[in-house]
């Protein structure tokens, strides 16, 4: 009895500790903040975040301030290092974290990461793909002491929180975006990358700013409009003269020229990729497209969490498909997930959405949205507060910038596990407690 007597003084008085030592307020922090696709550039006339950034830089500040808010969870393209002219020598993690656009978001960031009342977590997207590289995420990890940095080779991450969120970019599960280790001995960027340099080339040439996204739904949407700058070559037409009626290679190789040529790049311009990614050579745009000529044939075998024409389309949507796809957690999925989530969270398609799904199990999905400037500038919140008989509530909300009310919210409860299954350290102790 001495013995199981003194080991239950001593955990009571190491809880008793811990809890004292913890801020007067830590029982009001009951809010994660999720947000993505800042898309923080060098200030010039191609990069998506400008006008925003003052609005995104006041958004950190307020975040910083509350007294209600555990977590901020930055779900992908914190930084972009894709949008880049194709002529241009392209610009480095250290370079966008330096440049005067952006002192103010990082400012605002670097006091949120030493809040110690906040934690910072950042999940990979795709625009920082290669964060995951030992040389940027130090440049990141020295910018944003304390940031819980999620980014893993090829390119991918994802958070989780008791079993029940789960949330990444999304770009995983599209065909354009996702990282590529298949085309190119080595490499990690795929297609998307290349477009989106070349949407960059056509934004410094013309002032007018289109981002990938969007480039995609135009070109992927519109046969007459791949038609109309693959004429000028002749090039990638069925034989009805038509760029494309259904997905196939060549489809997606057309849309990748026709692009080019609406940017003003020909096949014989090359890419100065300045070693990127493992280039010993600057490639040509014909490279590029010969590089990238299965990868709609390759999907099923390469990224197989979804078809290839779903994920052809997840790079022009809210990504719910694949969200919902999840939630059913069909065979083919279950040794890819640890666990069947209840709410899932994704970025990457810059359209906010949510979708509150009930039934047996109620669920909930939701896009965070983005801060670039020809958008809504949203966010999604999560409180998480206690219910009853062990029951955890989650209240899932979408923000809008400017707004003193989220436009859409949605609650789901969830039983946790009862102490016989739960394996957790705190939940051992209690048991442990129970025991004695």
């Amino acid at each position: 009895m001495g013995t199981r007597f003194y080991h239950l003084i001593v955990i009571i008085v190491f809880l008793g500790a811990f809890w004292a030592a913890q801020d007067s307020s830590a029982a009001e922090r009951n809010r994660l903040i999720f947000i993505s696709d800042l898309h923080m550039n060098v200030d010039a006339s191609y990069s998506w975040l400008v006008d925003h950034a003052d609005d995104l830089a006041q958004f950190l500040n307020e975040v910083n301030a509350r007294d209600d808010v555990a977590e901020l969870v930055i779900l992908g393209d914190l930084l972009d290092d894709w949008v880049s002219p194709v002529k241009d020598s392209p610009q480095s993690f250290a370079d966008i974290l330096v440049a005067s656009n952006n002192a103010g978001i990082v400012a605002a960031l670097k006091a949120v990461c030493n809040n110690p009342n906040i934690k910072v977590t950042y999940v990979t997207g795709n625009h920082d793909m290669l964060s995951f590289e030992n040389q940027n995420k130090a440049i990141i990890a020295n910018t944003f002491p304390c940031m819980n940095i999620i980014s893993e080779s090829p390119g991918l991450g994802a958070y989780t929180k008791d079993d029940v969120i789960w949330a990444e970019h999304g770009h995983r599960y599209c065909l354009f975006n996702a990282p590529d280790t298949w085309s190119r001995a080595g490499g990690h960027l795929p297609m998307g990358y290349f477009i989106s340099r070349l949407s960059a080339s056509n934004a410094a040439s013309t002032g007018q700013v289109t981002t990938t996204p969007d480039l995609l739904d135009i070109f992927v949407k519109s046969p007459s409009k791949r038609l109309n700058y693959l004429q000028k070559t002749n090039g990638f037409q069925n034989e009805n003269g038509e760029a494309g009626a259904i997905f196939d290679d060549a489809v997606i190789i057309a849309v990748f020229n026709a692009i080019a040529l609406w940017s003003g790049n020909w096949p014989w311009d090359q890419f100065i990729m300045n070693h990127i990614d493992g280039y010993d050579t600057d490639p040509s745009v014909e490279k590029v497209a010969f590089t990238y000529n299965t990868i709609f044939s390759g999907w099923p075998t390469r990224q197989n969490r979804v078809s290839q024409v779903e994920a052809v389309w997840n790079d022009l949507g809210s990504l719910s498909s694949a969200a919902n796809l999840i939630f059913e957690m069909p065979d083919s999925l279950k040794d890819k997930y640890p666990f069947k989530p209840r709410i899932i969270l994704f970025g990457h398609t810059h359209e906010a959405a949510f979708q509150y799904h009930s039934g047996d199990v109620d669920t909930i999905y939701a896009n965070t949205g983005t801060w670039i400037d020809s958008k809504p500038m949203t966010w999604v919140e999560i409180q998480i507060t206690s219910g009853n008989d062990g029951q955890k509530l989650y209240e899932v909300s979408l923000w809008f910038y400017g707004e003193k009310t989220p436009r859409q919210k949605s609650t789901i409860a969830v039983t946790m596990p009862s102490k016989e299954s739960c394996k957790t350290w705190s939940c051992l102790v209690y048991e442990h407690l129970l025991r004695k």
